[in-house]
C-alpha cells in the first residue's frame, strides 16, 4: 500500500510543458461572413502560441509568445480576459478577469503586473449575451484602426458571488513584449485542476488576433511507471532486508 501510495504521489506531482500554437483565426462559430474569417492577424499584436505548464493534472501557468512589432497603435491594445475550459466541452468554466471595462475601445486601461481574481463560471462558448465584444470598424473609436469584428472578447455577464482564487499576471504596459505569463500556483492544491483535455481563450479588445486552442493532457508513459515502480519495489525490498537483519 505504501508502495502504490509514493507511485501515486511521484505521478500526481509530475512536471511538465505543453506547447500550443496559434491554430483558430476565431473561436469556433465567431466567424463573422467577411474576408477576415480567412485572417488569422489583423495588424498587432501577433500571438504565435506558447506553453501551458502542468503539474500532474493542475494547470500552473500559461504562457503566450508573441511576435515583437514596434507600431504607434499598440498603445491601443488592451488584453481581454483570459477564459479555460478544463474538460474541453462547450462551455467556458473560469475566466481570469483582467479588464475593468463594459465596452471594448482604444481608450481601455491596461492591467498591470500583479494578483487578478479567478472566477468559476458556466458560460458557453455560443452565448448571445454572456461576453464583451470587441465592436465594429469605424465605432467606439475604432475608426482607422485594424479589427476583427464582433468577437468574444471579455467576460459580460454578473460576476459570481465569490472568486475561486486569484492569479497572477505579468502586466500590459502598452508597448511589445516577448511573452505574457499568468500564473495559477497560488490556487487551493497548487493550481486549476484539468481533465483529460483543456481549452485556453484569450484575444484583446480589438480581437486582431484570437488565440483557442485545445490541449490534451498526456498520461505517464507505460514504460516510465514500470521503471519507476520497479525501483519502488527495489527500494522497498532493501528497506525490508535491513529490518530483518
Amino acid at each position: 500500500m505504501l508502495l502504490l501510495t509514493m507511485i501515486s504521489m511521484l505521478i500526481t506531482t509530475q512536471a511538465f510543458g505543453i506547447n500550443f500554437g496559434d491554430s483558430s483565426n476565431y473561436w469556433p462559430g465567431w466567424g463573422n461572413g467577411t474576408g477576415d474569417d480567412n485572417k488569422d492577424v489583423i495588424g498587432i499584436p501577433n500571438f504565435t502560441g506558447g506553453t501551458a505548464e502542468l503539474t500532474g493534472k493542475k494547470l500552473t501557468s500559461l504562457i503566450f509568445n508573441q511576435s515583437v512589432t514596434s507600431s504607434s497603435t499598440w498603445g491601443i491594445t488592451s488584453p481581454g480576459d483570459l477564459f479555460i475550459n478544463t474538460d474541453a466541452d462547450n462551455d467556458w468554466d473560469y475566466f481570469v478577469d483582467l479588464t475593468n471595462w463594459t465596452v471594448s475601445g482604444k481608450t481601455n486601461p491596461d492591467p498591470v503586473a500583479g494578483n487578478y481574481n479567478i472566477y468559476s463560471i458556466n458560460l458557453a462558448l455560443d452565448s448571445a449575451t454572456g461576453y464583451i465584444m470587441s465592436g465594429s470598424d469605424n465605432l467606439n473609436g475604432w475608426s482607422g484602426y485594424q479589427i476583427r469584428d464582433n468577437h468574444p472578447v471579455a467576460y459580460g455577464g454578473n460576476l459570481p458571488a465569490g472568486a475561486f482564487g486569484q492569479v497572477g499576471f505579468s502586466g500590459w504596459n502598452g508597448s511589445p513584449a516577448p511573452e505574457y505569463i499568468f500564473n495559477f500556483a497560488s490556487l487551493n492544491g497548487g493550481g486549476l485542476t484539468l481533465g483529460e483535455s483543456f481549452i485556453i481563450g484569450w484575444t484583446v479588445n480589438c480581437a486582431n488576433d484570437v488565440i483557442y486552442e485545445k490541449m490534451n493532457v498526456p498520461a505517464p508513459e507505460p514504460a516510465t511507471m514500470f521503471l519507476l515502480g520497479s525501483g519502488l519495489i527495489g527500494l522497498a525490498g532493501l528497506v525490508r532486508s535491513r529490518f530483518k537483519k
